[in-house]
Protein backbone atom coordinates (compact mmCIF):
# COMPACT_ATOMS: atom_id res chain seq x y z
CA UNK A 1 0.00 0.00 0.00
CA UNK A 2 1.14 3.60 -0.68
CA UNK A 3 2.56 5.32 2.18
CA UNK A 4 0.10 8.09 3.51
CA UNK A 5 2.55 11.16 2.63
CA UNK A 6 1.89 10.10 -1.64
CA UNK A 7 -1.75 9.85 -0.60
CA UNK A 8 -3.54 12.48 -2.60
CA UNK A 9 -6.55 12.70 -0.25
CA UNK A 10 -7.72 10.74 2.84
CA UNK A 11 -10.96 9.67 0.46
CA UNK A 12 -9.63 6.01 -1.19
CA UNK A 13 -9.59 5.92 -4.55
CA UNK A 14 -10.55 10.19 -5.15
CA UNK A 15 -13.88 9.33 -4.67
CA UNK A 16 -16.42 12.21 -4.57
CA UNK A 17 -13.47 13.85 -6.17
CA UNK A 18 -13.22 13.14 -9.90
CA UNK A 19 -16.82 11.27 -10.90
CA UNK A 20 -17.88 10.66 -7.32
CA UNK A 21 -19.80 6.81 -6.48
CA UNK A 22 -18.15 5.17 -9.62
CA UNK A 23 -17.29 1.93 -7.59
CA UNK A 24 -20.93 2.00 -5.59
CA UNK A 25 -22.33 2.80 -9.31
CA UNK A 26 -20.33 0.01 -10.79
CA UNK A 27 -21.54 -2.52 -8.16
CA UNK A 28 -25.53 -1.06 -9.21
CA UNK A 29 -24.99 -1.97 -12.66
CA UNK A 30 -23.59 -5.24 -11.88
CA UNK A 31 -26.56 -6.43 -9.72
CA UNK A 32 -28.97 -4.66 -12.43
CA UNK A 33 -27.61 -6.94 -15.24
CA UNK A 34 -27.03 -10.49 -12.57
CA UNK A 35 -29.95 -11.97 -14.30
CA UNK A 36 -27.84 -11.79 -18.02
CA UNK A 37 -23.96 -11.45 -16.80
CA UNK A 38 -22.15 -14.19 -19.20
CA UNK A 39 -24.14 -11.89 -22.02
CA UNK A 40 -23.31 -8.58 -20.78
CA UNK A 41 -19.72 -9.72 -21.08
CA UNK A 42 -20.39 -10.58 -23.94
CA UNK A 43 -21.43 -6.93 -24.87
CA UNK A 44 -18.67 -5.30 -23.21
CA UNK A 45 -15.86 -7.41 -24.44
CA UNK A 46 -16.93 -7.98 -27.71
CA UNK A 47 -19.46 -5.36 -28.84
CA UNK A 48 -19.74 -2.17 -29.97
CA UNK A 49 -19.33 0.91 -28.24
CA UNK A 50 -23.61 1.96 -27.67
CA UNK A 51 -22.86 5.27 -26.19
CA UNK A 52 -20.26 7.06 -28.54
CA UNK A 53 -19.23 7.61 -32.26
CA UNK A 54 -15.35 6.51 -32.00
CA UNK A 55 -16.18 2.87 -32.83
CA UNK A 56 -14.43 1.11 -30.18
CA UNK A 57 -15.26 -2.71 -29.71
CA UNK A 58 -14.84 -4.08 -26.79
CA UNK A 59 -12.24 -2.82 -23.77
CA UNK A 60 -9.08 -2.92 -26.11
CA UNK A 61 -8.99 -1.83 -29.59
CA UNK A 62 -6.77 0.54 -31.72
CA UNK A 63 -8.66 3.62 -31.12
CA UNK A 64 -6.85 4.43 -28.17
CA UNK A 65 -3.93 2.83 -25.84
CA UNK A 66 -5.08 0.35 -22.68
CA UNK A 67 -8.65 -0.19 -21.46
CA UNK A 68 -11.71 1.85 -22.76
CA UNK A 69 -14.43 1.37 -20.88
CA UNK A 70 -16.34 4.70 -19.43
CA UNK A 71 -19.63 4.87 -17.07
CA UNK A 72 -21.90 6.13 -20.19
CA UNK A 73 -21.04 2.66 -21.83
CA UNK A 74 -22.09 0.62 -18.43
CA UNK A 75 -25.18 2.70 -17.99
CA UNK A 76 -26.61 1.46 -21.13
CA UNK A 77 -25.27 -1.99 -20.90
CA UNK A 78 -29.19 -2.87 -19.63
CA UNK A 79 -30.16 -1.60 -22.25
CA UNK A 80 -28.44 -4.76 -24.03
CA UNK A 81 -29.47 -7.30 -21.53
CA UNK A 82 -33.09 -6.47 -20.74
CA UNK A 83 -35.63 -9.32 -21.32
CA UNK A 84 -39.11 -8.76 -22.86
CA UNK A 85 -41.91 -7.09 -21.56
CA UNK A 86 -45.35 -8.25 -22.20
CA UNK A 87 -47.07 -6.57 -25.07
CA UNK A 88 -50.38 -7.07 -23.09
CA UNK A 89 -49.20 -3.74 -20.70
CA UNK A 90 -49.24 -2.04 -24.35
CA UNK A 91 -52.70 -2.88 -24.85
CA UNK A 92 -54.19 0.22 -22.65
CA UNK A 93 -51.72 2.81 -22.51
CA UNK A 94 -53.18 4.16 -20.00
CA UNK A 95 -51.62 1.80 -17.89
CA UNK A 96 -48.32 2.96 -18.18
CA UNK A 97 -48.88 6.98 -19.21
CA UNK A 98 -48.02 8.22 -15.68
CA UNK A 99 -44.31 6.25 -16.06
CA UNK A 100 -41.15 8.08 -16.27
CA UNK A 101 -38.71 7.05 -19.46
CA UNK A 102 -36.74 5.08 -16.94
CA UNK A 103 -39.74 3.67 -16.08
CA UNK A 104 -40.77 2.83 -19.27
CA UNK A 105 -37.50 1.44 -20.48
CA UNK A 106 -36.83 -1.16 -17.05
CA UNK A 107 -40.28 -2.71 -18.65
CA UNK A 108 -38.18 -4.58 -21.09
CA UNK A 109 -37.81 -5.05 -24.74
CA UNK A 110 -40.58 -5.39 -27.52
CA UNK A 111 -40.58 -8.58 -28.48
CA UNK A 112 -43.36 -8.54 -31.31
CA UNK A 113 -44.80 -6.06 -33.85
CA UNK A 114 -46.74 -3.77 -32.30
CA UNK A 115 -49.56 -1.26 -34.34
CA UNK A 116 -51.81 1.30 -32.91
CA UNK A 117 -54.56 2.01 -34.95
CA UNK A 118 -55.68 5.89 -34.52
CA UNK A 119 -58.91 6.06 -31.97
CA UNK A 120 -57.48 2.86 -30.84
CA UNK A 121 -56.48 2.52 -26.63
CA UNK A 122 -53.05 0.72 -27.10
CA UNK A 123 -51.19 -1.61 -29.33
CA UNK A 124 -51.88 -4.82 -30.50
CA UNK A 125 -49.87 -7.83 -31.87
CA UNK A 126 -49.75 -8.01 -35.49
CA UNK A 127 -47.37 -10.55 -37.44
CA UNK A 128 -43.46 -9.91 -38.74
CA UNK A 129 -45.30 -10.34 -42.31
CA UNK A 130 -48.09 -8.01 -41.57
CA UNK A 131 -45.70 -5.26 -40.24
CA UNK A 132 -42.97 -5.86 -42.57
CA UNK A 133 -45.52 -5.62 -45.66
CA UNK A 134 -47.43 -2.73 -43.83
CA UNK A 135 -44.63 -0.36 -43.40
CA UNK A 136 -43.16 -0.85 -47.41
CA UNK A 137 -46.60 -0.38 -48.24
CA UNK A 138 -46.60 3.30 -46.72
CA UNK A 139 -42.71 4.00 -48.11
CA UNK A 140 -43.24 2.96 -51.74
CA UNK A 141 -46.42 4.93 -51.59
CA UNK A 142 -44.90 7.83 -49.86
CA UNK A 143 -43.24 11.07 -52.12
CA UNK A 144 -39.49 10.56 -51.23
CA UNK A 145 -39.14 14.81 -50.29
CA UNK A 146 -41.74 13.89 -48.02
CA UNK A 147 -40.17 11.06 -46.24
CA UNK A 148 -37.75 11.56 -43.34
CA UNK A 149 -35.59 9.28 -40.38
CA UNK A 150 -34.81 10.06 -37.13
CA UNK A 151 -32.87 8.70 -34.98
CA UNK A 152 -31.41 9.37 -31.17
CA UNK A 153 -28.30 9.96 -30.58
CA UNK A 154 -27.27 7.67 -27.65
CA UNK A 155 -27.66 3.84 -26.91
CA UNK A 156 -27.63 2.97 -30.31
CA UNK A 157 -24.40 1.53 -32.42
CA UNK A 158 -23.36 2.98 -35.15
CA UNK A 159 -24.09 0.54 -37.58
CA UNK A 160 -27.82 1.34 -37.48
CA UNK A 161 -27.06 4.81 -37.90
CA UNK A 162 -25.46 3.25 -41.15
CA UNK A 163 -28.12 1.19 -42.15
CA UNK A 164 -30.84 3.71 -41.29
CA UNK A 165 -28.99 6.06 -43.77
CA UNK A 166 -28.39 3.35 -46.31
CA UNK A 167 -32.74 2.81 -46.34
CA UNK A 168 -33.09 6.47 -46.29
CA UNK A 169 -31.24 6.88 -49.55
CA UNK A 170 -32.36 3.86 -51.41
CA UNK A 171 -36.04 5.50 -50.51
CA UNK A 172 -34.84 8.56 -52.41
CA UNK A 173 -34.14 10.51 -49.37
CA UNK A 174 -31.35 12.69 -47.24
CA UNK A 175 -33.94 13.76 -44.52
CA UNK A 176 -31.78 12.10 -42.06
CA UNK A 177 -31.50 13.44 -38.76
CA UNK A 178 -30.68 12.77 -34.87
CA UNK A 179 -30.70 14.31 -31.77
CA UNK A 180 -27.04 14.67 -31.38
CA UNK A 181 -27.35 17.98 -34.71
CA UNK A 182 -29.87 19.09 -32.70
CA UNK A 183 -28.37 19.07 -29.49
CA UNK A 184 -25.42 21.15 -30.91
CA UNK A 185 -27.15 23.19 -32.86
CA UNK A 186 -27.19 26.13 -29.78
CA UNK A 187 -23.43 25.69 -29.15
CA UNK A 188 -22.87 26.19 -32.97
CA UNK A 189 -25.21 29.26 -33.03
CA UNK A 190 -23.34 30.69 -30.30
CA UNK A 191 -19.57 29.35 -30.82
CA UNK A 192 -20.29 31.64 -34.09
CA UNK A 193 -21.02 34.55 -32.46
CA UNK A 194 -18.50 34.57 -29.81
CA UNK A 195 -15.52 33.61 -31.35
CA UNK A 196 -16.40 33.21 -34.91
CA UNK A 197 -15.86 29.19 -35.92
CA UNK A 198 -19.31 26.98 -35.03
CA UNK A 199 -18.12 23.90 -35.28
CA UNK A 200 -18.69 21.70 -32.27
CA UNK A 201 -15.93 19.34 -33.63
CA UNK A 202 -12.41 19.33 -34.84
CA UNK A 203 -9.40 16.51 -36.25
CA UNK A 204 -7.46 16.30 -33.78
CA UNK A 205 -4.54 16.97 -35.61
CA UNK A 206 -5.69 20.70 -35.95
CA UNK A 207 -4.78 20.98 -32.30
CA UNK A 208 -0.78 20.02 -32.96
CA UNK A 209 1.26 23.18 -33.31
CA UNK A 210 -1.49 24.61 -31.03
CA UNK A 211 -0.06 27.26 -28.16
CA UNK A 212 -3.28 26.95 -26.47
CA UNK A 213 -6.84 24.52 -26.44
CA UNK A 214 -9.58 25.69 -24.60
CA UNK A 215 -12.33 23.05 -23.69
CA UNK A 216 -16.19 23.89 -22.77
CA UNK A 217 -17.83 21.94 -20.51
CA UNK A 218 -15.77 18.79 -20.87
CA UNK A 219 -14.78 16.47 -18.38
CA UNK A 220 -12.02 15.30 -20.02
CA UNK A 221 -10.09 12.63 -17.82
CA UNK A 222 -13.12 11.04 -17.45
CA UNK A 223 -15.51 10.76 -20.33
CA UNK A 224 -13.37 11.75 -23.58
CA UNK A 225 -10.09 9.34 -23.11
CA UNK A 226 -8.94 10.00 -26.61
CA UNK A 227 -8.58 13.19 -26.69
CA UNK A 228 -6.68 13.05 -22.83
CA UNK A 229 -4.64 11.12 -25.33
CA UNK A 230 -3.84 13.90 -26.98
CA UNK A 231 -3.21 16.43 -24.14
Amino acid sequence: MPLPRSWASLVPFGLDSVKPRHFRDMARIAWENRDQLPYAYRVLTEGVCDGCALGTTGVRDATIPGVHLCMVRLDLLRTNTIGALDPRLLEDVSRVAGLSSQELRKLGRLPVPLRRRRGEPGFQRVSWDEALDSSARRMAGADPRRVSFFLTSRGMTNETYYAAAKAARALGTNNVDNSARLCHAPSTVALKAALGWGASSCYYADWIGSDLVVFFGANTPNNHPVTTKYL
